[in-house]
């Protein structure tokens, strides 16, 4: 007879929907704290009120914003919904308007648990599809980044899950579209286009690439255009949003811009400095070159879910890890994929927990030195600098043990294992 006393509880869709309610008010919970990190709190707050002051047309001549314009009609319509509270927009310091720019971020966070979720599905047990999307659910780093600091990184991760999940349903061209969109919410939505070609190129049609090519073009047009209009011909949208995406890259050109990576030890140095003859930049790209080749023979020679779901989650690390220029929160746009990798492979449990850690670590430095500056500066330099460089080496560390699954000699399980 069974002991029902000891026996697991199974995560029925009741439980799973219980758990991502709790994760939510978790959520609306933390958003009650006036905490955020102010820097792009502030940001955020004066762009969505300058988008309704002055008019989407007159928006980037006006306000000083570096993000391309996807998002920013998410900001104009939160904006737009304040102003109903507040005519006169005068009221920005309050905890109702920090709360509502915190609110898209906290609502991708649960919708990209319940799409892990649905991802996983066909592919395993009910129970460990749950299972792993609550992993993500109420993962401190993803807690802390869209409840506390305010960040949208959540808003991209659900949208990379979506195009992963079009993927899966063999909706290529739905998918490459998405991914377009992605491009101009944030630059990092390039890390996912590499994926798609890589997975995809052997097993569609001509057609549906160039498809993607001219649906997406004008869809980034359709989104661009009403922030520049056609001052300079049809071409306008495209050359201001290049213009847009360089000067922000080039503003930028740091071997690591505190994120703990193989370029931690040489944060906020240029990246054109050289070693052995050739600049931070050009071997951070040759590594990234490498990671992709290999793993689009990976990709090649293992064609299931499984081996799609190592390889996403290890090329999104990859992101993080080789090239110049990234950010510390760019370790989080691995994290939803390596959740669903866990299925595919259970002992990389520990991986996923560590880069939620060293990432808590990451972030967390950031925070303090930005957010709590006089605090900061009392804490000696040097342990600092002997954090960096030990998460730094931890991180190196977890990559290769992500990256040495792929090296397997057996082929991954078609069918993913209980947890």
């Amino acid at each position: 007879m069974t002991n029902i006393a000891k026996a697991p509880l199974e995560l029925d869709s009741r439980r799973f929907h219980l758990g991502l309610a709790i994760a939510l008010v978790f959520r609306l919970i933390l958003i009650s704290f006036p905490i955020a990190f102010w820097i792009d709190m502030n940001l955020f707050k004066a762009w969505s009120l300058d988008l309704v002051q002055q008019g989407i047309s007159h928006f980037y001549g006006y306000s000083n914003c570096d993000y391309p314009p996807a998002y920013l009609y998410i900001l104009w319509l939160i904006g737009k919904i304040y102003q109903l509270v507040d005519p006169t927009l005068s009221h920005r310091d309050g905890l109702l308007f920090m709360a509502m720019i915190k609110l898209p971020p906290i609502l991708a966070d649960i919708s990209a648990a319940w799409l892990i979720a649905q991802i996983l599905k066909p592919h395993t047990s009910l129970h460990n599809a749950h299972k792993l999307a609550l992993f993500y659910a109420f993962n401190p780093l993803m807690l802390f980044v869209s409840a506390l600091w305010g960040q949208v990184d959540g808003v991209m991760i659900l949208l990379m899950l979506g195009a992963f999940y079009l993927i899966q349903q063999n909706y290529l061209v739905r998918s490459g579209l998405l991914i377009a969109v992605m491009v101009i919410f944030k630059p990092q939505g390039l890390f996912l286009a590499p994926f798609l070609v890589l997975s995809q190129w052997f097993r569609q049609a001509w057609w549906k690439w160039v498809a993607i090519a001219i649906g997406g073009l004008a869809l980034i047009w359709l989104i661009v255009e009403p922030f520049y209009g056609l001052k300079d011909g049809l071409a306008t949208p495209f050359l201001a949003l290049y213009q847009r995406l360089q000067s922000t890259a080039d503003y930028y050109d740091f071997a690591s811009v505190n994120a703990f990576n193989i370029w931690g030890w040489a944060n906020w140095e240029r990246d054109y400095t050289k070693f052995l003859g050739i600049n931070y930049k050009v071997i951070g790209l040759a590594f990234l070159g490498i990671l992709m080749l290999w793993l689009g023979i990976f990709l090649y020679q293992q064609r299931h879910f499984g081996a799609q779901a190592l390889a996403i989650s290890t090329l999104l690390i990859g992101f993080f890890m080789l090239p110049t220029r990234m950010h510390e929160r760019y370790m989080l746009y691995g994290l939803a994929f390596l959740a669903i990798a866990i299925a595919v492979i259970p002992t990389i449990k520990w991986i996923y927990g560590g880069f939620t850690v060293t990432g808590a670590i990451n972030v967390g430095y950031v925070y303090l030195r930005y957010n709590h500056e006089a605090l900061f500066n009392t804490i000696p330099t040097m342990w600092f600098q002997s954090v960096i460089y030990t998460v730094s080496a931890l991180n190196v560390i977890l990559f290769v043990v992500l990256l040495s699954h792929t090296f397997r000699s057996q082929p991954l399980p078609n069918k993913l294992s209980a947890l």
